[in-house]
């Protein structure tokens, strides 16, 4: 085994938040006084590294610790219990990891490329939630229904044309609704349009978003009331069956609105009628229809997630240990598109991480040639079988009287 871990692919893909950095964002100061054994940095490599090999349990870690060397090697550590990392899980602040997402999303964006989706739009902020449901009766601080517990992920991600990155995130009981998250997660910013689905829907963020002149676009509740002012020239061609400037709201519940926004009938691709209202009014209707179709990639980012990372089963019970595992979720993310880009590599994320884990601990170089490596056999693919052409040449040898061959056993059970 290679003893020199400097050039490992762990080295490699925590070199951009290595422990010198880690200690100045979280103050480990203060955090690790009278530890011994378990710093936050250490207890941060292995929940990475748990994350990556997809560990169902702290167990697991704690037995990976005691049996292989390299990871030893890794976290200067000969062995650590379940029991400990269990403790610190619970013990450690969120923010923590909080601090050390964030920090990710910065360099992430900084690497992002401004391709337009649209025009001048170089940014999309898509905003979502996405729910982990959990036992009510080993997760009681986060009841939310009389029978069900869970924690909402509330998310605004970045969608370019060749990227999509978590941007911001708030971790809530479930029991907050979307609406009450938006002045967190809507930044006033003229470079980008706000995207968001019809369960942040409030007429009073609506007017406040317009008196800030944030741009937003989302879809607005079948049952919604309106006053028209002024409509547009439908286009049934690119699917614009209304493109309106209304009032939402009415006067009697004193819901109505001050500001003028656009309302837009279009349908889906099951067919399905969906109305858009948004504060953009210098778009085509068919611009912002186009745009609205970008929201399904938060929802392709949370299918990744709890597809490929932690996050559907918990390593404790307190709302620390469950808030950590999410943040480290986020993070390991993170961690994966920074080496990816490091790597010039352009493929599937998940081809990233399964290389990952065949060569954490291996060279670097190694984790590169494996990445790029080409397939040493080329698939054509299933030939199909042409069973017209095989009748006729039979067909053509029965009219010739050469038959004497299809009696033979041996040659019908080999073309068989």
């Amino acid at each position: 085994m290679d003893k020199d871990i400097t050039k490992s692919t762990i080295n490699e893909l925590l070199s951009v938040i290595d422990e010198q950095k880690f200690s100045k964002l979280v103050n480990t100061i203060d955090l690790d006084r009278y530890v011994k054994k378990l710093t936050s940095y250490i207890f941060f490599e292995l929940l990475i590294i748990s994350q990556i090999n997809d560990m169902n349990s702290l167990t697991h870690p704690s037995k990976y610790t005691n049996d292989q060397e390299e990871l030893q090697l890794q976290v200067k550590l000969d062995s650590i219990s379940t029991s400990q990392l269990s403790r610190k899980l619970s013990q450690i602040s969120p923010k923590v990891f909080e601090k050390v997402f964030h920090h990710l999303v910065l360099m992430i964006q900084g690497q992002m490329k401004q391709s337009p989706l649209v025009r001048n739009i170089g940014r999309l902020h898509v905003i979502d939630s996405s729910t982990m449901s959990m036992s009510i009766s080993q997760y009681p601080w986060a009841t939310f229904r009389k029978t069900k517990a869970g924690v909402r992920l509330h998310l605004r991600v970045v969608v370019t044309k060749d990227l999509t990155a978590p941007d911001k995130a708030i971790l809530l009981p479930a029991k907050h609704a979307d609406r009450t998250q938006m002045e967190e997660l809507i930044d006033v910013d003229a470079d980008a349009i706000q995207l968001f689905d019809r369960g942040y829907v409030d007429y009073k963020q609506f007017e406040r978003l317009s008196y800030q002149d944030v741009r937003f676009i989302t879809r607005l509740k079948k049952n919604a009331k309106f006053e028209v002012l002024s409509e547009q020239q439908p286009d049934p061609e690119n699917f614009i069956f209304k493109d309106q400037e209304v009032f939402l709201g009415n006067e009697q519940n004193g819901t109505k609105m001050e500001h003028p926004l656009r309302l837009i009938e279009t349908k889906d691709g099951e067919g399905n009628l969906v109305i858009i209202v948004t504060s953009c009014f210098d778009l085509s209707a068919k611009e912002i229809t186009d745009l609205y179709r970008y929201r399904w990639k938060i929802e392709t980012f949370f299918k990744w997630m709890k597809q490929h990372l932690k996050i559907k089963t918990f390593y404790g019970k307190s709302q620390n240990a469950v808030y950590n595992q999410l943040w480290i979720a986020l993070i390991t993310y993170g961690l994966q598109v920074l080496l990816q880009s490091k790597a010039g590599n352009h493929g599937a994320l998940l081809d990233i991480k399964r290389t990952l884990q065949s060569f954490l601990f291996k060279r670097f170089d190694g984790f590169i040639r494996a990445l790029f490596r080409k397939p040493t056999r080329t698939s054509k693919g299933r030939k199909k079988y042409d069973w017209q052409a095989e009748f006729q040449v039979i067909q053509r040898q029965f009219d010739e009287g050469e038959v004497a061959h299809l009696d033979d056993l041996g040659f019908s059970l080999c073309k068989a």
